[in-house]
């Protein structure tokens, strides 16, 4: 509540329908203690009851114009800086939304009461009618988008030949429109769009175009032109399906492979040339493959570091310094400090630069804006994620694959691991396993890790909220439920069954395999990358992706979830059907040369015939038997 300003004090002899409550820098009404005292008397009949939580003090001006907050309302601005955990609701120190204050009644109903007040005074003067609210809110309208190109940093054409290529786009976009809108089927009518809505799609692809193609403008649009030309009617229908699917953020059901290629060997011979793939312990150490356990000494430093950094870490997202407490601070029970993260959740993307052009500022694959703007997502905490394997042995020690009698002879296994942000930084949510090359499951649990959860990073690892708090515990009488009823275990357990399946002889088969082997806190020798298998021309430290080389060797798309994130046993397969791949155009070279495969090994080819035989070489004569030392001996004799 706000002083009253007697100069305009209409209603200075009314007390202030709104009370102790009223908000209002200049308020007409009186907010004299004697007026509210008597208009509070008049309306005892039908006052709030007891139970209603006291009005809260109102806003106090001190002379120096700084404004004095009350308790709940500092306590709740220092509140929001911490975070206490979202992920369960049932948290002991989480903080609780304010229950909303009911604005007392203070006048009767009565007509006496009505005849005593002037009838603009009976009406709520804050906060407004709820209904009054929701119809002064205006409907959402679509924003109109002309057909006209829009303006980029770097214009491959002049505007009217960009105009001219965009009505031709536009044009051709039409006519299957038009066909999607005299459909038969009611599911094939409903994908036909708006006025606005072709505009913005032929809008927004001659951009893209106009933006990645450069120089050679004219030849990509005419390509475009000539492919929408000849489209039949299924293609646009699968495009304006991918198209809805991927803008709602839903998966589409995964895409099976195109051809089906043969590798000429048997499942056992496939799994015994897979030795020819394997990585040399050089190869592993320069793509950050652990090989060898950290030693006391390492651990004891790296303890040391920790302790002076005091839980100061830098946003894995954003780039701020903020503080973690992996114990909880004691005072507020708070996990981190630094407030929210607003971050862009996608990687830079670089355009191409044409010769004599100079190259156009990176923007960011999530919502396409440019390197440096304002995050495009925003979540309560920030994260980080060390990757300093002496760090993660202190949280859970690494251990090296043990002697497994029980695993069968000439087997592998493809895995993958999910993870997500807790207190110790990225941590295991998920370990799929799956034999190779039958794909037989083999391990498909959750896993709940030791630090406190932060943020379960639905977009990538597809671990939802609902999915992980309410998963059961794992039972060993079942130990393979179905896909969408998993069972969560403690990272040891996890690992525990998965080592149940291998040995040390037994090939692992992963994608940027040292994360998942740190996350598993594992050493292993015999190791198939498929990032080795198929690097870049640069070399490290690039990288290709899982999705790119999917797309690529096999034309399989896969990861098309959006924001529902990624399927771990399709990772883990597309990983196998990757190195399938690699397998039969090795063996195709190696069988061209006569190479063979037996239980032993791969081994090269055996000559057809005896080879010739030379006249044999006389020994070399070395010591007593040079000719030399036998003259020497003669003369010594006489």
């Amino acid at each position: 509540m706000w002083p009253s300003v007697p100069s305009f004090r209409s209603f200075g002899n009314i007390a202030c329908p709104s009370g102790v409550n009223c908000e209002l820098p200049y308020c007409i009404f009186s907010h004299d203690a004697d007026t509210l005292r008597r208009a509070n008397a008049e309306a005892a009949p039908i006052r709030a009851p007891a139970t209603v939580e006291p009005p809260t003090k109102r806003l106090k001006l001190e002379d120096d114009n700084t404004v004095s907050l009350p308790t709940d309302q500092a306590s709740e601005s220092a509140a929001s800086q911490i975070f206490v955990g979202s992920i369960a609701s049932s948290q002991p120190h989480a903080i609780k939304d304010k229950k909303p204050q009911p604005t007392p009644e203070l006048f009767a109903t009565d007509g006496k009461a009505d005849d005593a007040l002037p009838r603009t005074a009976t009406q709520p003067v804050s906060p407004p009618p709820k209904k009054a609210a929701v119809a002064a809110t205006p409907p959402q309208v679509e924003v109109e988008v002309p057909l006209m190109p829009r303006k980029l940093p770097q214009e491959p054409a002049n505007w009217a030949r960009r105009l001219a290529m965009l009505k031709h786009l536009h044009k051709f976009m039409a006519l299957h429109n038009e066909k999607l809108k005299r459909a038969v089927k009611p599911e094939i009518q409903a994908l036909h769009l708006s006025t606005n809505q072709l505009n913005k799609l032929a809008v927004d692809e001659e951009e893209k175009i106009a933006r990645e193609s450069g120089s050679v403008y004219d030849n990509v649009v005419k390509q475009r032109l000539k492919a929408l030309k000849d489209m039949p009617l299924e293609d646009w229908v699968k495009g304006r399906k991918q198209a809805i699917a991927k803008a709602k953020g839903e998966s589409e059901p995964p895409k099976t492979l195109p051809k089906k290629f043969v590798t000429g060997l048997s499942p056992k011979e496939e799994v015994i040339f897979l030795s020819t793939l394997t990585a040399s312990e050089e190869v592993l150490i320069a793509h950050g493959v652990l090989t060898k356990l950290p030693t006391e000494a390492q651990l004891k430093e790296t303890q040391a570091v920790l302790d002076l950094a005091d839980g100061w870490e830098v946003c894995a997202r954003c780039g701020t310094r903020f503080q973690t407490f992996p114990d909880r601070r004691e005072e507020d029970g708070a996990l981190t400090t630094g407030g929210k993260c607003q971050h862009h959740w996608g990687k830079k993307m670089f355009p191409k630069r044409e010769k004599g052009q100079s190259r156009e500022v990176a923007r960011m694959t999530c919502c396409n804006e440019f390197l440096g703007s304002p995050g495009c997502c925003t979540l309560d905490t920030h994260v980080f994620k060390s990757s300093d394997v002496n760090r993660m042995s202190l949280v859970m020690p690494f251990i090296e694959t043990p002697e497994n009698d029980k695993v069968e002879p000439h087997t592998a296994v493809c895995f993958d691991c999910e993870m997500g942000y807790t207190t110790h930084g990225l941590d295991l949510l998920r370990l799929t396993a799956v034999a190779w090359p039958s794909y037989k499951p083999l391990v498909d649990v959750l896993v709940r890790p030791a630090g406190h959860m932060l943020d379960l990073n639905t977009r990538f690892s597809g671990v939802t909220p609902k999915q992980f708090l309410g998963a059961k515990p794992y039972d060993p009488e079942n130990p393979k439920p179905k896909r969408n009823d998993l069972r969560i275990v403690t990272p040891e357990q996890a690992r525990e069954l998965f080592l149940t399946h291998i040995s040390p002889k037994t090939p692992l088969i992963a994608h940027s395999i040292e994360n998942d082997l740190n996350v598993l806190r594992l050493v292993h020798p015999t190791i198939v990358d498929t990032v080795i298998l198929y690097p870049t021309r640069g070399g490290l430290p690039f990288r290709h992706g899982l999705k790119m080389l999917a797309k690529t060797h096999l034309d399989l798309d896969i990861q098309q979830g959006g924001s529902a994130g990624h399927d771990s046993y399709e990772d883990a397969k597309t990983t196998g059907e990757l190195v399938r791949y690699k397998v039969a155009k090795e063996w195709k070279l190696k069988e061209a040369e006569r190479w063979y495969i037996t239980d032993d090994g791969v081994h090269p080819p055996i000559p057809l015939g005896p080879a010739p035989t030379a006249a044999p070489l006389a020994p070399p004569m070395v010591g007593s038997h040079l000719p030399e030392n036998e003259a020497k001996r003669k003369r010594d004799s006489d």
